[in-house]
């Protein structure tokens, strides 16, 4: 009969110096990712991209059609509309109406739109060439969070800068 290994006690336990090695890695990874995960920045974020997106489509589209199209800003209803001299557009995923509505699209629920200035009022339009009738800018707020938007005159070009929060 040969004799039994000896079983350690500790064999397949982790050493102190293990655990504190992966406590500060959880620590350092918290301390680096906590400041970006704010629900109403990601909101504010995410709100800004979607617009300037959807403005630079809706350029794009003018250029595609060889038709004007306009981007409608509605600060009190939080919404805004894709449209052409035929009325509302369809949103080319959804097939539905091309209309962002923020406070009633999820994700977006802490997103406003704070103002809509461009010089014939809420609305720009983009030309066949895609230059808009008028330059201007959107602003949007989530929490602390705020966004402006701004089209160029002669180009359309959409910057996005943070502007508080």
């Amino acid at each position: 009969m040969r004799p039994r290994p000896r079983r350690d006690r500790f064999a397949g336990a982790f050493t102190l110096a293990e655990l504190i090695v992966v406590l500060i890695v959880v620590a350092i990874t918290a301390a680096l990712v906590v400041p970006y995960a704010s629900s109403t920045d990601s909101q504010a974020v995410s709100a800004a991209r979607l617009a300037a997106c959807d403005l630079q489509y809706a350029q794009s589209l003018a250029i595609t059609m060889q038709a004007p199209v306009t981007v409608t800003y509605s600060t009190a209803a939080r919404t805004y509309t894709l449209s052409n001299a035929s009325g509302t557009l369809n949103h080319p995923m959804t097939g539905k109406p091309y209309v962002v509505g923020y406070g009633t699209t999820r994700g977006y629920e802490s997103v406003s739109i704070v103002s809509a200035a461009f010089s014939a009022g809420s609305s720009v339009t983009f030309d066949a060439t895609g230059a808009p009738d008028n330059a201007g800018s959107v602003t949007l707020r989530a929490g602390t969070s705020v966004y402006r938007l701004a089209v160029a005159a002669a180009t359309g070009n959409v910057t996005v800068t943070r502007v508080g929060g």
